[in-house]
């Protein structure tokens, strides 16, 4: 299984234009586990085609870039500079997505939080139980708190 650097690394190179200008936080990597990376691929897929096909989303003053790739709040955060309404709209569908999917092993999941702290991720029972043991699911955190 590849590293989220060695991702990262072969993404730069399979979406030249997705990440041909990255903004500095991008210098942190990929700040999430691997669980979502079928849905980012799917993203920068999309973003990829639509800006081989809208070459001036590349070339403004306001040229689209990724600036960091992150979980946050226990679902993904995709921030950009640029763009447009249809990469806006796929940003948001991935960050939707991302609220479903467990961001360890990439099965259905849902927030979790953890017991007696405010601490949440999106994760699969599987993982709650094995990999993140002390998290509940969040509607049931004022039970363990």
């Amino acid at each position: 299984m590849k590293t989220q650097d060695e991702v990262y690394e072969k993404w730069k190179v399979q979406f030249p234009l997705c990440f041909e200008r990255t903004g500095c936080c991008m210098g942190f990597g990929l700040e999430y586990h691997a669980g979502w990376n079928p849905i980012i691929e799917r993203l920068l897929t999309k973003i990829e085609i639509h800006l081989q096909q809208n070459p001036q989303l590349r070339d403004s003053e306001t040229a689209f870039q990724i600036d960091q790739i992150k979980e946050k709040f226990g679902t993904l955060r995709f921030y950009v500079m640029g763009g447009d309404d249809e990469i806006f709209k796929w940003i948001l569908e991935a960050e939707a997505e991302s609220e479903i999917t467990c961001e360890l092993c990439g099965k259905p999941g849902s927030l979790h939080c953890r017991k007696g702290a405010f601490w949440v991720q999106t994760i699969c029972p599987e993982c709650a139980s094995t990999v993140r043991q002390g998290f509940v699911p969040y509607t049931e955190k004022e039970k363990h708190s």
